[in-house]
């Protein structure tokens, strides 16, 4: 889920903003993990199949191996599938609340629904109430006292406020704020980080279907909970995204040593740097289907570096037209079975879904290694059809959540890679 960036609070500031991190040296923790859930399912189990589906496209656009050298005491966290967002838990404020908010590596800023809100979506628990917490803070500012040099953030009125428009047309406004941040170890204690930055909207549109408060950005950026955590989380962490079924399960996301994703069967991929944004881009330099290697070439002819983004936060992969339409094409012609329509016109190309279907296999041919899709990185069954679950999308294009399903992906800020490991995800 990316960010467009906001213009109207910024300032030309160039200075060096500090963030303040105080840790107990009589922790000694290496890492730590936190919960994620993924939304509709947990909360509406009796959701059809066809409805999952119907939710993950509006959403879309808008451990056999965790390695013998984990240190014991690494952070940790669950993870919840609901349809097609996952929820992270984590506590803020003095004394501790929890917050629920969507796991995004494709945005930076943690920010949560705060009082008083002056427009808020629905959300199952309470708005985070600043004025209840003793260690809620604003962050001022001036001509002398520049606000932190964040994309979205500026300052008005005296204090620095966010101002972030998503791409599929969710937006927050409000202050950005300092609290006290509670996570979770492998050990059962809490680690505590002090003054973390995050922000407080008061003026917020989205569409989390009253679970989700906001999100936590897990992106590349100062501002995200992956940086803010320094020495803590090493700059690294890994998740584990459990697939449509079955609906319930729960698997981990690891910060710090834990997060290592390696071992048997581990593509590495390395990521791309200066690419706008603060995104994890990698180089896609083709999708194989069956006996048929698509290359991903640009307008030029040329494979791009740098060319898609990995995203937690966006459910489908979306490609450019002229590229989709070769992969539909190539799955046209080696699916020997009925073409139908969609009946709800979801996607594009589908098949009778019956006993007899047999659809190709699909490779996602990164510069780096292969990832080999399963059945449901690529297709889902909605009743009566099976359908091609990609999209299409000019300027907005991302390796989706349904393609990391079952899998093990680590991310390494200090290292610049991503790893993708086949597992289970249900036994993460």
């Amino acid at each position: 889920m990316a960010t467009y960036t906001a213009s109207c609070l910024f300032l030309d500031s160039i200075l060096i903003f500090s963030i303040l991190t105080a840790f107990s040296a009589a922790q000694n923790i290496s890492g730590f993990t936190a919960n994620l859930y993924q939304r509709d399912a947990f909360y509406n189990p009796n959701l059809s199949q066809t409805e999952i589906i119907r939710r993950a496209i509006a959403q879309s656009v808008w451990r056999a191996n965790m390695s013998s050298s984990i240190t014991p005491n690494s952070p940790t966290a669950d993870i919840i599938r609901h349809t097609n967002l996952f929820l992270m838990k984590i506590r803020l404020g003095t004394p501790p609340v929890d917050i629920l908010a969507v796991a995004d590596t494709g945005s930076d800023l943690t920010w949560t629904q705060c009082l008083p809100c002056t427009r808020c979506f629905p959300q199952h628990q309470p708005l985070f109430n600043t004025q209840a917490s003793s260690s809620y803070g604003t962050i001022q500012c001036g001509q002398s006292r520049p606000c932190p040099p964040w994309n979205d953030v500026g300052c008005l009125n005296g204090l620095c406020h966010h101002d972030i428009e998503y791409v599929d047309g969710t937006y927050t406004r409000g202050l950005l704020s300092t609290e006290t941040l509670w996570m979770d170890s492998t050990t059962h204690s809490t680690v505590q980080i002090p003054n973390y930055i995050f922000g407080c909207g008061m003026d917020n549109m989205a569409h989390f279907g009253g679970i989700g408060s906001g999100v936590i950005g897990l992106g590349d950026g100062p501002d995200s909970i992956v940086t803010q955590l320094g020495h803590l989380g090493g700059r690294k962490f890994s998740y584990c995204l459990m697939p449509l079924d079955p609906p319930g399960r729960v698997s981990h996301i690891h910060f710090g040593d834990r997060a290592a994703v390696n071992g048997p069967g581990t593509i590495t991929v390395p990521l791309v740097s200066g690419r706008p944004g603060n995104f994890y881009h990698v180089t896609l330099e083709a999708f194989t289907v069956g006996r048929t290697r698509i290359p991903f070439l640009d307008r030029s002819g040329v494979v791009e570096q740098g060319n898609i983004m990995i995203d937690s936060g966006t459910t489908f992969t979306t490609l450019p037209r002229h590229f989709y339409a070769q992969i539909k094409q190539a799955v046209r012609m080696q699916t020997h079975a009925p073409e139908v329509p969609d009946p709800d016109q979801l996607f594009e190309l589908c098949f009778t879904e019956d006993w007899s279907l047999q659809l190709p296999s699909i490779v996602a041919n990164f510069r780096g290694g292969n990832v080999p899709l399963k059945g449901f990185n690529a297709f889902v069954t909605l009743g009566p059809v099976t359908c091609l679950a990609f999209e299409v999308s000019e300027s907005f294009i991302a390796y989706g959540s349904l393609a990391q399903q079952d899998f093990l992906v680590g991310f390494d800020q200090n290292a610049r890679t991503v790893s993708f490991k086949p597992f289970e995800c249900s036994h993460a």
